[in-house]
């Protein structure tokens, strides 16, 4: 008998040592861990993440969520898939009436402007022309096109937040653009060398990375923006020596970098404060020393475009 019972007594013990154990709030450093969604690789976020790690992530531990770019940063931000995101201003306030998610989102800080290049082939786009109606009728036409307003009824990539900002361009202008989404910059360059678009569009902050790496010798050119600007767009001018684009007209939108509503008090929240406080503390040392210049754009601290503010911000 005291066999059987040392026995039920071995079962019972092993069968509860082999039961699934409840899960358990993590309050070490995983919780505290922030999800950043920037974009692609060698663009504009991404490179501010970089600073941010390098300012910041021995304080604050983060890591980065690659994305397509602002658009693509809203809805996972609003599917829990990130904590804070970069995006357009522009952009974050067409997208606030599709999902309420994305209209709770709070602003941690007003960053350094996107702006739109665009990008055409120097020998210029060839299309078929009208059905002839008389023998001399072209069968190709080809345009050479070197600003906006002569995209005009033509096939243009779009990438990341330019998916947004060109279908607003294209309404408020009436240009009748078909647009072309892709993924990526390399993507719309490959179709644009092929012909099969007229133009390519993508934000990005000054300077932009992909069009950073094209030479004077590839066959294309930057297209300067000469469309009325209404808020909170502006015009900013820039350089590109490697495309002999100099004082070019470039379309610019404010960027911000936001976060999901995080209760103030909890561990998110308190991490998101501490990233907060920790870039006003750096803002001189990312302003003058070896990072993106587009931090020297960062310059009041307490305004957010009149977005909501996360609790904490400066002037709150």
């Amino acid at each position: 008998m005291t066999t059987l019972r040392l026995s039920a007594t071995a079962l019972a013990l092993c069968l509860l040592a082999s039961a699934p154990i409840a899960a358990q709030p993590d309050t070490g450093t995983s919780a505290k861990l922030l999800r950043i969604a920037t974009g692609q690789k060698g663009k504009g976020y991404s490179k501010l993440f970089a600073d941010l790690q390098v300012a910041c992530g021995a304080q604050i531990p983060m890591t980065e969520v690659h994305t397509e770019g602002g658009l693509q940063n809203l809805t996972s931000l609003a599917a829990n898939r990130a904590d804070l995101g970069f995006v357009q201003i522009d952009t974050l306030q067409d997208m606030k009436s599709s999902d309420e998610a994305i209209a709770a989102l709070r602003a941690v800080l007003a960053l350094n402007h996107n702006l739109l290049h665009l990008v055409a082939r120097t020998d210029g786009f060839t299309y078929d022309g009208p059905k002839r109606v008389w023998p001399l009728s072209p069968d190709k036409v080809n345009v050479v096109v070197t600003r906006v307003s002569e995209l005009k009824g033509l096939p243009v990539a779009v990438v990341g937040s330019a998916r947004a900002l060109g279908r607003v361009l294209d309404r408020r202008h009436a240009l009748g653009l078909q647009f072309v989404d892709v993924d990526t910059d390399e993507q719309a360059l490959a179709k644009l060398r092929a012909g099969e678009v007229a133009a390519l569009l993508s934000t990005s902050g000054w300077p932009s990375g992909p069009i950073q790496k094209l030479r004077r010798d590839a066959g294309v050119r930057l297209l300067q923006f000469d469309l009325p600007v209404q808020s909170p767009y502006q015009l900013m001018r820039k350089n590109y020596e490697n495309l002999d684009a100099f004082n070019h007209a470039f379309l610019a939108a404010p960027n911000l970098l936001v976060t999901r509503p995080f209760t103030a008090s909890g561990i998110k929240g308190r991490a998101v404060a501490e990233l907060q406080a920790c870039i006003r503390k750096n803002l001189v040392n990312l302003q003058e020393g070896e990072f993106e210049p587009a931090w020297r754009e960062v310059k009041d601290l307490a305004g957010t475009h009149d977005w909501p503010r996360f609790p904490g911000t400066p002037g709150k």
